[in-house]
């Protein structure tokens, strides 16, 4: 890649993670890390599309996934579409010790809501908490997953909910792929 497209992914990308990083706000002060093995920026549809092996890091925030569209606007980041076999988005959420892990075929994250809709083969784990289901919401301003199985399919939503407990010692059972 020529240094002028490197600068404009980086440019592009500086307008998109820092939306995408509310769950801790010290995500957006770190520096942007990206790879992909293509970059297709549009500035007049006001996208760019990363194609292969796409690896994205802003602080606590990291998604892996075969392609990534960004589509912006008025010069923030609207919407983010995450797709691969499975992709990923984790994200440590503010005052929350353990990182919230999503998997799925499909995601796509609404920026200005903070919200992750995970689409076939949707899983989402925090800590020993599991949900994992044909097709999951995650609000993750209010930390609220909903997880419901698609009209044609015969795949029922699994969680495990592990209790609070006062006793460091007693480890609650981990979820089970």
């Amino acid at each position: 890649m020529c240094p002028n497209r490197t600068a404009t992914c980086l440019l592009c990308l500086a307008w998109l993670l820092p939306a995408a990083a509310t769950a801790k706000p010290s995500d957006q002060a770190e520096p942007i890390h990206l790879q992909a093995d293509r970059v297709e920026i549009n500035e007049k549809k006001a996208t760019s599309l990363y194609r292969g092996h796409v690896h994205m890091q802003q602080g606590s925030l990291k998604i892996l996934a075969d392609e990534v569209l960004v589509m912006m606007k008025d010069g923030r980041v609207d919407k983010i579409v995450i797709q691969g076999k499975p992709a990923s988005f984790e994200q440590q959420p503010e005052k929350q010790p353990d990182i919230v892990h999503s998997k799925a075929d499909y995601m796509e994250y609404f920026a200005d809501q903070e919200r992750l809709i995970l689409k076939t083969n949707a899983e989402v784990t925090q800590g020993k908490n599991l949900f994992r289901g044909d097709h999951i919401e995650y609000d993750t301003r209010n930390s609220v997953v909903k997880a419901h199985k698609d009209a044609d399919s015969d795949n029922r939503v699994t969680a495990i909910i592990q209790p609070k407990t006062n006793d460091p010692k007693q480890e609650p059972e981990k979820p089970k792929p």
